[in-house]
């Protein structure tokens, strides 16, 4: 268990730069214990970058970083303890495997479950498995290859699995890309749902499509060509000054419903 008082991580003006390019300019951004953020900007806005910052998986060339309290630690444990749901993981899931072999490779930190002597999964860590995959309504989905899942079936068997190992942090990276409007809205659905209450670890979820954000994701964070333009509670940041400001395009309006903003392009 994490202290509750204790963030995450805590960045304070951060830079990175790689090949003389700013890609990362002056980010300050805190996560505790089960915040729930979205973090928001278009394509190439260094969005995936300053995540990587926060979670140790790149080193800052200027600013302070601190995570759970320190500034230097061995960072192996804490990347453990992060749940990634992303394109990238799940394209390394062999498509024969079945989803129950998926959530429980997520036990021993694997892609692809392989029995090795010694390391195979215990009884215990099936049943936890099967736990996580009702819980995430999939239960009947247990013998099914990964590879004829639908794309939103899919990425429930990837939060399974990445709620399985217990994290502190849950990351949905663009959780639903390439889906079509209907597998979208109920995918956001089932998620909402999964969010109500509060419980469980902090979430942060990677979009560049503003109506994406659900009520759950209480603070935004939003970033454009390196540079934080605000962040704070979701529903004074997401402002239609702003949004315009982040695509360079003219909002008609911004319409909120369902608890979600959405925007009416202009021309």
């Amino acid at each position: 268990m994490s202290d509750p008082t204790v963030p995450l991580f805590d960045l304070a003006d951060v830079v990175f730069e790689r090949d003389g390019r700013r890609i990362v300019d002056g980010a300050t951004w805190r996560v505790m214990p089960g915040d729930r953020w979205a973090l928001l900007g278009p394509n190439g806005s260094g969005k995936s970058t300053l995540l990587k910052l926060a979670v140790g998986q790149l080193w800052p060339s200027a600013g302070r970083i601190e995570r759970l309290g320190r500034e230097y630690q061995d960072l192996r444990d804490l990347w453990r303890r992060i749940g990634l749901v992303a394109d990238v993981v799940a394209r390394e899931i062999p498509p024969g495997e079945p989803a129950l072999d998926t959530v429980v490779s997520g036990v021993l930190a694997q892609l692809g479950l392989k029995f090795f002597v010694g390391m195979e999964p215990s009884a215990a860590d099936r049943a936890r498995g099967l736990e996580e995959l009702a819980r995430v309504g999939c239960a009947d989905l247990a013998d099914r290859p990964f590879g004829v899942l639908s794309q939103g079936e899919r990425q429930k068997v990837m939060v399974a699995r990445a709620l399985v190992a217990d994290p502190l942090l849950l990351v949905l990276d663009e959780p639903c890309d390439g889906m079509d409007p209907g597998a979208r809205e109920r995918f956001l659905g089932w998620l909402g749902t999964h969010l109500e209450g509060g419980r469980g670890p902090a979430v942060v979820m990677v979009t560049h499509h503003i109506e994406e954000i659900l009520p759950a994701f209480a603070r935004t964070i939003v970033i454009k060509a390196g540079r934080v333009l605000a962040t704070g509670p979701t529903d004074g940041t997401l402002t239609q000054t702003l949004i315009e400001s982040l695509y360079d395009t003219r909002l008609e309006r911004l319409e909120r419903a369902g608890g979600r903003a959405w925007p009416i392009w202009g021309e």
